[in-house]
């Protein structure tokens, strides 16, 4: 299942040029299942496990905020990079994507949901095994 996961990461990382980075991670303790990274100083593993607590706080903040409102996905941007990550509700797991500023971000955004229908069917399995 693993290598499932890690050649659809490897997949959708390869549809859009700007990707630099990409993972498949648990939300309940950030660890990185599959991951793909097109720069060597990028460290995918370790900021999946940050990323995971912004995931988890967002959830609590837009529940006392908007407590009916469901979150697409969490966008951050620096002067050279955006950072995508999209949890679906009730999912073990999130994806994170990390395009150049360059790249069109709409565009990003319509490939993580499309691989993310991809990546629910993995999701008894990351229940099971990661939850």
């Amino acid at each position: 299942m693993i290598k499932e996961l890690q050649r659809l990461i490897e997949q959708m990382s390869r549809e859009l040029p700007g990707i630099l980075a990409a993972a498949v991670v648990t939300v309940d303790d950030g660890m990185s299942i599959a991951e793909v990274s097109r720069k060597e100083d990028i460290e995918t593993a370790a900021a999946s496990a940050y990323l995971a607590s912004i995931v988890k706080s967002n959830g609590k903040a837009i529940n006392l905020l908007a407590d009916d409102e469901v979150v697409d996905d969490i966008l951050i941007t620096t002067s050279q990079y955006h950072f995508i990550i999209r949890h679906i509700e009730d999912e073990p797991f999130f994806l994170f994507v990390m395009t150049s500023k360059d790249e069109w971000l709409g565009k990003a955004r319509m490939l993580i949901k499309k691989y993310e229908v991809k990546f629910t069917r993995f999701s008894g399995f990351l229940k099971k095994n990661y939850q």
